[in-house]
């Protein structure tokens, strides 16, 4: 009979899933993709270790992999985060954005910043015979999207530049806003009124109006926003929802606390 080999140490101390909790952290310290090297450094681990790992997690939707050899937090990650925040709150993030559907008749979303890209968190459908493709985990552009214009709206120059290089300006339908300048007026609008639209910028025959939500220390870390069919939601009618928008928007700072 063979004898069985004792369990070591290294296989049962749980270092492998350390890591892996101190990669996701070290993802979580920055809004900005980051580099495989300072990944590694910030979790204490080599690169070949860190890249390893990252292929898991990206895999699985705890981390997206950018052009230039930059990660950042996923679309999981970003779901699991809402889930904690609004666990025992009595004012939840779903109470918030279903009472808002409920006033406005039209379909809801909730978009949290994911490196260069948003992911949605919580829809809510509107009443309308036109369902929205959307769904909770799907990843859209910034500068497309009223969510993501709230977003860009609240990085300062230097940042938005390496934004605009970094990912560039994709056309998505014949109204994209694809010119750093146009995109910079744009900006400057969504900061003097308060919130952002999406006039087909995005999606042909699709218009939303956006409001930012801020962290405590004021970083915009997302948006509500309120979408309609063109042919069937004018563009005033839209626009008479943005202060119930601005006043959810409100509402959720306080629940995301």
């Amino acid at each position: 009979m063979t004898a069985t080999k004792p369990l070591t140490a290294k296989s049962n101390d749980g270092s492998g899933p350390r890591r892996v909790l101190r990669l996701i952290e070290a993802l979580c310290r920055s809004d900005e993709p980051t580099r495989l090297a300072d990944l590694a450094a910030t979790a204490a681990l080599s690169k070949p270790t860190a890249h390893r790992l990252l292929s898991v997690l990206i895999a699985d939707g705890w981390a997206v992999a950018h052009e230039g050899g930059r990660y950042g937090i996923g679309p999981t990650a970003r779901a699991v985060a809402a889930m904690v925040i609004r666990a025992g709150r009595e004012d939840s993030v779903e109470s918030v954005l279903v009472e808002l559907q409920q006033k406005v008749g039209q379909t809801v979303h909730l978009g949290m910043r994911s490196g260069d890209r948003i992911v949605y968190t919580h829809k809510v459908e509107g009443t309308q015979p036109f369902a929205m493709a959307s769904r909770v985990g799907t990843e859209q552009p910034l500068h497309s999207t009223g969510i993501g214009k709230c977003i860009l709206a609240g990085l300062d120059e230097p940042a938005l530049a390496e934004f605009v290089e970094r990912a560039g300006l994709a056309r998505r339908t014949e109204r994209t806003i694809t010119t750093s300048d146009a995109l910079t007026r744009e900006l400057a609008t969504v900061r003097a009124r308060g919130y952002a639209l999406d006039e087909e910028e995005n999606e042909a025959n699709i218009r939303c109006v956006a409001a930012p939500i801020h962290a405590a220390d004021g970083r915009t870390i997302g948006a509500v926003s309120v979408s309609t069919v063109t042919f069937v939601v004018a563009r005033e009618e839209l626009l008479a929802l943005r202060d119930d928008v601005l006043e959810t928007a409100k509402r959720l700072e306080a629940t995301l606390g």
